[in-house]
Formats: structure tokens, sequence, C-alpha cells
């Protein structure tokens, strides 16, 4: 018997073979050569091929350096303090 599956390697889609005669359970996925062959009696790894997968780059954090805005005088009118700072 032939189940699919995802590999628990990358995730894609893997192929369980179920071998009665062999009294084997073998686990292949080709998109990352993943291979792991059980025996069903006893649960022990026959063999197993498991390669790394390839890292993505991760981006650098973008520096941010903060200036203090510059300080305007107080007034009472609310509407040129909002026009200078808008403008």
């Amino acid at each position: 018997m032939i189940e699919s599956i995802r590999c628990p390697n990358c995730g894609a889609i893997a192929e369980r073979h179920h071998l009665s005669y062999l009294a084997q359970v073998k686990t292949q996925c080709e998109a990352c050569d993943y291979l792991l062959v059980m025996c069903t009696r006893s649960g022990h790894v026959l063999e197993s091929y498991a390669p790394g997968l390839p890292s993505e780059p991760r981006p650098k954090p973008i520096s941010i350096r903060f200036t203090p805005l510059a300080q305007q005088p107080q007034s009472n009118n609310s509407r040129r303090d909002v026009a200078t700072l808008s403008a």
C-alpha cells in the first residue's frame, strides 16, 4: 500500500510505502531526497538519509537613527502650530 503524506524534512508531498511482506515502512521524498526505512515489528530504523535544507538568506535589519525634532516655540494659537508642523 502507498499513501501520500507530507515530508517530515521539507513539507512537500512524499510517499509512504507499507511493505508488509518485508515488515517495513519506507518513506521517501523526491523533492529533498529524504529516505526512512523502518521495521514494523521492532520499530528500528533500518536505513535513513535526510539531507539538510538550504537556508534562505535572512534580510539584514535596517539601522535607523532617531534624531530629536527641533523644539518649536510654544504659542496659544493651535492653528498656527498645526500649520507649522504640516509645512
